[in-house]
């Protein structure tokens, strides 16, 4: 079958993914959003965000497809169960990711901060030196990523806690599952990385009690969704010295508000969202593969359980 597709996103990288797609399945109709001249006979969407009434616009759509590994921006639970809704797999935003939460990790395991703070005074002290088997890394969330950046901090010599929704097994990392899995892992982490979906069960998950159960001088780093941690908990726990550092990737409110408390506190430290960035080179490609394996009547890499929304 020919694919009626509509794109919604940046120029640049609709540009390089029509030109990837066509070449892959050169029959496809290749619309950029809202220029649409047939909506009825558009099969699938491409996009971070949807537009506005898009099912009453676009009634025959199959398929959504998410332009990153996300999709709790697109609503899961508002599409209906007759389309299929994929995230973007790519072993580029899983490289990324790793990357990212390994220079974290390292920031505060080498005590970047505080020679940081030294170097402000100008003052030259030296101070021990942890190894990597003396730090317990704790990672909630063990999709795609979450295994992944697992998996490299264990290969490092780190002792690493992963935690899930439901028991999952992964070698070199000792998992823990459920509400008293939680407890048990946070008792025993150094440094706790969300890099969870965002549901209704994760909104909210760091929080007083959470951090609470941390031991005193532990530290955060969230590269999951910015909604996952109640803000005026996190700066509290900072301000008393229970947490020690924040590494923060995303947040409630994107771009962060100029006043935000996050961007003077000395013991935060904030990116602008990089952790895992869509390439529009990979990307774009297996784009591709998944639209030539529905094409062919194939199971999609991706494609999202909406009731649990990923």
């Amino acid at each position: 079958m020919a694919i009626n597709l509509v794109y919604k996103g940046p120029q640049t990288r609709g540009e390089c993914w029509q030109e990837t797609v066509i070449n892959a399945l050169p029959d496809t109709k290749w619309h950029t959003w809202p220029h649409v001249p047939v909506p009825e006979q558009v099969d699938a969407i491409i996009a971070w965000t949807l537009p506005d009434n898009t099912f009453e616009t676009y009634p025959n759509v199959k398929a959504v497809f998410s332009v990153g590994a996300g999709v709790d921006q697109l609503q899961p639970d508002r599409i209906p169960d007759t389309i299929k809704l994929i995230r973007l797999i790519d072993p580029s935003l899983t490289l990324q990711m790793q990357t990212y939460v390994l220079s974290s990790v390292m920031m505060i395991h080498r005590d970047h901060f505080l020679y940081q703070s030294q170097k402000a005074q100008r003052c030259w002290q030296q101070h021990n030196v942890a190894l990597p088997h003396e730090c317990t890394v704790s990672i909630l969330g063990l999709g795609e990523l979450g295994k992944a950046v697992a998996s490299q901090l264990s290969s490092l010599g780190f002792r690493v806690n992963g935690w899930s929704r439901s028991a999952k097994q992964l070698d070199g990392v000792s998992t823990f599952h459920g509400q008293q899995g939680l407890s048990d892992m946070l008792a025993n982490t150094h440094i706790l990385v969300s890099l969870l979906p965002l549901t209704e069960e994760t909104k909210g998950l760091i929080n007083a009690d959470t951090l609470a159960t941390l031991p005193k001088g532990a530290s955060v780093i969230n590269a999951g969704r910015g909604e996952q941690i109640v803000d005026d908990d996190l700066l509290a726990a900072l301000d008393s010295g229970h947490i020690q550092y924040a590494i923060l990737d995303v947040f409630k409110h994107e771009p962060l508000a100029e006043s935000h408390p996050y961007w003077t506190h000395p013991r935060v430290h904030v990116t602008p969202h990089i952790a895992s960035i869509t390439r529009n080179d990979t990307a774009g490609q297996r784009l591709a593969e998944n639209l030539l394996r529905w094409q062919q009547g194939q199971p999609m890499i991706g494609e999202v359980n909406k009731q649990r929304g990923y």
